[in-house]
């Protein structure tokens, strides 16, 4: 949402935030003034609370807005949203960043308001599959626009980055040696990231390789569960669960081969932040990610649950160094010519034109 504010063109387009106010996101939302975007908090205790509707369509109205773009994750404060555009008779564009399906009474619901939405865009053609099968009714204004980041502002995160910044972050962070080969995932600690299946395939690895470490950036409810596993295989030593961190761009220079093994996945959008990093990335072939990777061309897919497989992909790319520069140059190619901010916030504003 940020990255779409952020690069429509000003000349046609003034982008507004509204969303709740809660603390959690005023970092988030300082983001936006930075920016010079205007943003309007509004005060509501829970998703659920039905002062959206009265505080929205106040919004419509003072700010004269010509269109609204609602981001869905669940049915929820979303509801509230379009039946304030509704009865503002204001057209609506919603992204569905993650569909999937409701109860019946919120299936119901969420069907007589997509009547009166205009477009709906999912982030993957996975996605939009999902949609049709859901709401086949309305595949007709179903559209693609996948997720884009940011290339100028990765980039000058690592312009200065020196080998003396690469040890500080392995010594410090990492608890590494400086020769330690890292292998590095970012995702929240939940089973749907996999990452259960990564840990297991690792005891092969590192008794082939015991100068191998996996870095594990996050945090979520499956911690415990995952540390107790790194214990249970004794691989404590080789294994780091390293939490929250910031200066990611700097933690993926450090790194040396980037995995996401998830069992279900929108889209992936930390997959480009790694190829644009310039790292080799394996990742599980589900959701959106097969619209990003291509096996064996700019990245590498294996099945979800398999660890196996992840201990034979992985030992085959800890020793070919050449073959992870050649994924690594593939994935910066990848990113720069499909996966940009400005491409996607191209395509939202010819899905903006043609609804106006």
């Amino acid at each position: 949402m940020f990255l779409l504010a952020k690069f429509l063109n000003k000349e046609n387009f003034n982008p507004i935030l509204a969303c709740s106010s809660y603390p959690q996101l005023n970092k988030w939302c300082e983001n936006f003034e930075k920016e010079g975007i205007k943003v309007i908090r509004i005060d509501v205790k829970h998703k659920h609370d039905p002062r959206h509707f009265f505080h929205l369509k106040k919004i419509l109205k003072d700010e004269k807005i010509d269109i609204l773009h609602i981001h869905v994750w669940n049915p929820a404060s979303g509801r509230y949203a379009l039946l304030a555009a509704n009865s503002c008779k204001i057209p609506i564009v919603t992204t569905e960043h993650d569909p999937f399906k409701l109860s019946f009474l919120k299936n119901l619901f969420k069907k007589s308001t997509l009547k009166k939405v205009q477009t709906i865009i999912t982030v993957s053609e996975n996605n939009q599959k999902i949609l049709k099968k859901l709401y086949p009714e309305h595949k007709g204004k179903i559209k693609v626009i996948h997720n884009g980041i940011d290339i100028s502002w990765w980039q000058s995160q690592t312009l200065r980055f020196t080998e003396e910044d690469c040890k500080t972050i392995k010594k410090n962070i990492f608890l590494a040696d400086q020769n330690t080969l890292i292998i590095i995932s970012i995702a929240e600690l939940h089973e749907r990231k996999g990452l259960k299946y990564l840990v297991e395939a690792m005891p092969k690895i590192i008794k082939k390789y015991p100068e191998v470490k996996l870095v594990i950036i996050g945090e979520g409810k499956d911690r415990k569960n995952l540390a107790n596993l790194i214990g249970k295989l004794g691989i404590e030593n080789h294994i780091l669960l390293a939490g929250k961190q910031k200066e990611i761009p700097k933690l993926l220079k450090s790194s040396d081969i980037f995995v996401l093994p998830s069992l279900r996945e929108a889209f992936g959008l930390v997959i480009l932040e790694a190829m644009i990093t310039g790292l080799p990335v394996i990742a599980s072939k589900v959701g959106g990610i097969p619209e990003i990777i291509k096996d064996g061309g700019n990245g590498l897919l294996v099945e979800p649950k398999n660890s196996k497989k992840l201990t034979s992909i992985l030992t085959d790319l800890i020793a070919q160094q050449k073959k992870r520069q050649k994924l690594a140059s593939a994935g910066q190619k990848t990113v720069l010519e499909k996966f940009t901010a400005k491409k996607m916030a191209e395509e939202y504003e010819k899905i903006y034109k043609l609804n106006l």
